[in-house]
Parts: structure tokens; C-alpha cells; sequence
């Protein structure tokens, strides 16, 4: 197969960040939060950096209330002309420097009074946001300066999932368990128009908790337990974990109510029992997450144990043992 071009690549690069950056644009609710956070503590003696400024927003918000300097910096080549054309549009083109490197490798003078950044991909508590917040944090943050967003909650809670795995398959009269059984060992990411099948069950509680303005090393993604006394263990079929963002001290976003943000739900087999305690365990350890649900009140009946590596075995073994006819592709790449 030959290697990309550069013309190539930066096509595939500008399809891949456009639905993304769209479905961002469009989250009026993070919008709304984070404009007011920024707007709250912008000055005109502010120093101003966005980092992962990705279509420019923030930055051309910071230069349009007024910052003394504004910096934008970004990773993605093809964002780089977005938000030049998008600075140039709202007039604020010679206000704004942009960059294009990765938060690690640029090198600029002088501190800033205000940072923004949302580079946390896929891994908001992971260890290369970590690493890159505390060398933010380090390296460019003045004294006395504010870091957006402060703090990062992760939650969980009991749910009532609509359509669930058990409903498999929809509108025919034959059974397909084994496929079920595999499906619980992927948790399932639910955008904001599917989340009207979640029900909550119980109050949330904190699983687990990131402070930007302080954090020196890893939290810790294993061995999380919460449990929750509930009246009717049978409805529960599912836990749902999602974050809140504190963009300051009063200021936080809600990810169960943002578009951008995804809310993770872990499905399991319902127990049939009614009043009892219900309890969580995860691990989030990359490539090693694994998740189980018990009953602490009912300890005759068995945990539920799930995995990705689980499935994995599973599908192995039955691929081992099942009779079927196998024609190589000799189509050469």
C-alpha cells in the first residue's frame, strides 16, 4: 500500500475534526458555562492561553472582551486556517497569536493570567492529560493565575436503561444470549439525544475526583466501589458514570446535560430481588477495565463479573469449536 501524501493526509485530517468540532460548536450547554467562566475573569491586563483551541472560540471571545494577549494553540493542522478565517471574521485576526505544536513542544514568552484547555480526549483522569495539565500548570500559568476548568468529577449511579441489551434482537422470535453475554462486556457511550432511555435510580455519588490547580500525579482508576441501598434492586439493569466539569468555583457543567460530552453506561443482568444493597466496582487501568456488580445485603448470590478481555476469551474459544468453512483473501494489499 503506498503512504500517504501531504495533501492526503490533511484531507483525511479535515474530515476526521469537522463532525467533531460541529457537535462541539453546537453544545449550548457547555458554551453557555464556559463563556460565562471566561468572561467572569477576563481583564484588560489579561494574558489569554487557549490550549486545544480548536476553531478558535474561546480565544476570539478572550480578544473580543478585550485581553491584553490572546494566544491560541493547536495540534491539528487543518484547524490552524479554521481559526484564522474565523479570527478574521470576527475582526480580532491582529490580536490573536496562533500556534501550531503540541502543548508539550511550544515554546513562548512570558506567563498567562487565564488558560483554557480541553485537551483530554477520549481520557479526561488518563496520564497524558494529567502530565500535560501539570506542565501547563508549570510552565505557563502566572501567579495567582486561573486554570479552566479547576476540577473534574467522575460520578455513578444506578440506572434504568430502556431498549437494553435484553430487548436483543428487536421484533424476532429467536435468541441470541451468547451474543448478549459478550455485549455486557462493553460499556456503551450515550450521546445526548439517547439519554432520555436512561432512568435514574439513585442519588449519584463521586467515584472519582481531579483538581487541575493542584494534582502533581495519577489518580488512582482502580479499585473504585460505591453502593447505593435501593427498594427495588430487579428495576436496576445498568450503572451510568459522567463527569462534572467546575469551570470555577460556582461555575460547573452537568455532562449528563452536554452534548459534547458522553455519558458511559455499564449494562448487566438484572438480579430479581427487590429491597437490598447494590454495589459498583471499576477499574479504569488502560487496556485493563473491568467492572463488576454485587449484592453486599445477598451474598449467597453470585457477583457479576465484566471485561472487554472477558469477551475476548470467550469468542476465542467458540471460534476454536465452531464447524464452518474458511476461504483466504487473495486479494493483495
Amino acid at each position: 500500500m503506498k503512504p500517504l501524501t501531504n495533501d492526503e493526509k490533511f484531507s483525511t485530517q479535515i474530515q476526521g475534526v469537522l463532525p467533531y468540532h460541529r457537535k462541539m460548536l453546537a453544545d449550548g450547554v457547555r458554551n453557555k458555562l464556559l463563556y460565562e467562566a471566561i468572561k467572569k475573569n477576563i481583564t484588560s491586563e489579561t494574558n489569554f492561553l487557549d490550549v486545544g483551541a480548536g476553531t478558535g472560540i474561546w480565544a476570539i471571545l478572550a480578544a473580543k472582551l478585550g485581553a491584553k494577549r490572546v494566544v491560541a494553540l493547536e495540534i491539528e493542522e487543518s484547524l490552524i486556517p479554521i481559526m484564522f478565517r474565523h479570527a478574521q471574521e470576527n475582526g480580532v485576526a491582529n490580536k490573536m497569536e496562533i500556534i501550531h505544536a503540541h502543548s508539550n513542544d511550544f515554546k513562548i514568552r512570558g506567563k498567562f493570567n487565564l488558560i483554557v484547555s480541553e485537551i483530554f480526549g477520549v481520557d479526561a483522569f488518563g496520564e497524558a492529560t494529567v502530565s500535560a495539565f501539570v506542565k501547563l500548570r508549570n510552565r505557563f500559568l502566572a501567579s495567582n493565575g486561573i486554570l479552566i476548568p479547576q476540577k473534574m468529577i467522575m460520578f455513578a449511579i444506578p440506572v434504568r436503561v430502556e431498549n437494553s441489551i435484553q430487548g436483543l434482537p428487536a421484533g424476532l422470535p429467536i435468541k441470541c444470549d451468547f451474543f448478549k453475554s459478550l455485549s455486557y462486556n462493553y460499556p456503551q457511550t450515550y450521546s445526548l439525544s439517547e439519554r432520555q432511555r436512561v432512568k435514574f435510580l439513585a442519588e449519584p455519588q463521586e467515584l472519582v475526583k481531579i483538581d487541575f490547580r493542584t494534582v502533581e500525579s495519577n489518580p488512582c482508576l482502580q479499585n473504585l466501589s460505591l453502593s447505593w441501598q435501593l427498594d427495588n434492586i430487579s428495576e436496576v439493569n445498568a450503572f451510568a458514570t459522567f463527569t462534572h466539569s467546575f469551570f470555577t468555583d460556582e461555575i460547573k457543567m452537568d455532562a449528563f446535560d452536554s452534548q459534547s460530552w458522553n455519558t458511559t453506561i455499564y449494562e448487566f443482568q438484572p438480579f430479581q430481588l427487590a429491597v437490598g444493597e447494590i454495589k459498583f466496582d471499576l477499574s479504569l487501568a488502560q487496556k485493563k477495565e473491568n467492572w463488576s456488580v454485587s449484592l453486599p445485603s445477598n451474598p449467597e448470590i453470585k457477583p457479576q463479573n465484566y471485561s472487554p478481555v472477558f469477551a475476548f476469551a470467550r469468542v476465542r474459544m467458540a471460534q476454536q469449536n465452531t464447524p464452518h468453512l474458511r476461504f483466504p483473501n487473495k486479494k493483495k494489499l
